[in-house]
């Protein structure tokens, strides 16, 4: 009754109730506009799974191939903390990256949704190393590239729509040596927002890369969801002493939420790859694709603007550090 005369007498939402051009892209291709407030975005929603076309959360959650071989699909959930490996043997062999070169794409690439982003794909994943990708929808097109490529990957699924897992994938030219998710659903629409982590062994370095993929979650009223999710990350990473890189689409499209991950940043003495010419997509003014990293330098880094998606590629190219360099 309260909300009804508010509307009734001001003719509009409170402003806690509105969100300005959300794009809910599982539910529409649309851009929302200014004044659709938040209960129509709900009703959408439900509409959407009264018609049939539910999202069905999925079990086994972290789908996985090496390259050319059968997919699997495990639990894959993260303990309390990502184990911290034993240093290694003669008898382990891994495949491992090159110290001196190790290249990193990062990209949000829409569900796949817009004409283009295959050949964008192939043009800025060749001759990456590892490759963190949002918004993946496990599509036959995604994984026929995949497969040409010769790629290993991991995908932990946030749901499925229309029997298709969506979710972050990493993908890499060498097989990770361990991989595991996390996931956490955005309060407003109930869909999981997902992270992945992966460890790949160095050449020559007794030291161990940890690489995590980060889809932040987007749509809440608050922030107590979002500090959740991005705390987990960190008590989950805390052991790890070695290299690592964080990137993903961090949806921290406001001072608060980018507060929360500057507080990653300092409790892990990680670094944020500045891109200072811009070019990163932003919401609300704010770029939201980061990528994060300690114990590397970077070479080069550069943003790929694109068509394909609504945010365009970002990659990073670093060399193991030479304090981590040395140790063995």
């Amino acid at each position: 009754m309260k909300l009804y005369a508010y509307v009734k007498h001001h003719g509009t939402y409170p402003s806690i109730l509105k969100f300005r051009f959300i794009r809910v892209s599982t539910l529409s291709n649309r851009i929302f506009p200014a004044d659709t407030p938040c209960p129509l975005l709900l009703i959408l929603f439900f509409c959407t799974i009264a018609s049939g076309c539910a999202f069905v959360l999925v079990e086994d959650q972290l789908v996985s191939a090496k390259a050319g071989e059968q997919v699997t699909r495990v639990d894959g959930s993260c303990g309390e903390t990502f184990p911290v490996r034993e240093a290694k043997g003669a008898a382990a062999a891994p495949a491992e990256l090159a110290p001196d070169s190790i290249a990193v794409l990062d990209w949000n690439i829409y569900k796949e949704q817009r004409l283009g982003w295959m050949d964008d794909f192939l043009r800025f994943s060749r001759g990456k190393d590892i490759i963190f990708l949002q918004e993946a929808s496990l599509s036959d097109e995604l994984l026929e590239l995949l497969q040409r490529e010769k790629l290993y990957w991991n995908l932990n699924s946030g749901f499925k729509y229309k029997g298709v897992e969506t979710g972050v994938l990493v993908a890499s030219r060498i097989d990770s040596l361990e991989s595991c998710g996390l996931r956490y659903k955005e309060p407003v629409v109930g869909l999981p927002k997902t992270i992945l982590i992966n460890r790949y062994a160095i050449a020559g370095s007794a030291e161990e890369l940890v690489v995590a993929n980060v889809h932040g979650i987007n749509i809440t009223l608050g922030l107590d969801a979002y500090r959740a999710q991005f705390k987990a990350l960190g008590d989950l990473l805390k052991n790890h002493s070695g290299p690592l890189i964080i990137g993903g689409d961090f949806n921290n499209w406001n001072d608060k939420r980018t507060a929360v991950i500057d507080l990653l940043v300092e409790d892990l003495s990680l670094t944020s790859m500045p891109f200072e010419n811009g070019g990163r997509a932003t919401f609300f003014g704010e770029p939201v694709d980061h990528i994060l990293y300690r114990g590397l330098d970077p070479v080069s880094h550069m943003v790929h603007p694109v068509a394909s998606s609504d945010h365009n590629p970002i990659s990073v190219t670093f060399r193991l550090a030479q304090k981590m360099d040395s140790l063995q």
